[in-house]
């Protein structure tokens, strides 16, 4: 009997455990596209532009991914 109690409550957790798993996985993704479609378009303008926003070309990875 006990195991059959420790079994669903496995079961309960481990049921919620993967819908957050599977949350946090698909943020991580959002986030790195997003970024990454920043950094593609801030690349594809000229030097004239990222001076008039305040950035050099040498900066453009670092103020997109924080390194």
């Amino acid at each position: 009997m006990t195991t059959t109690t420790l079994t669903r409550e496995t079961s309960r957790n481990g049921a919620r455990v993967v819908p957050d798993f599977l949350t946090r996985v698909s943020s991580r993704v959002v986030s790195y596209v997003s970024r990454s479609r920043a950094e593609r378009q801030l690349q594809a303008l000229d030097d004239r532009l990222l001076a008039d926003i305040g950035m050099r070309r040498s900066e453009i990875h670092r103020m997109v991914w924080g390194n």
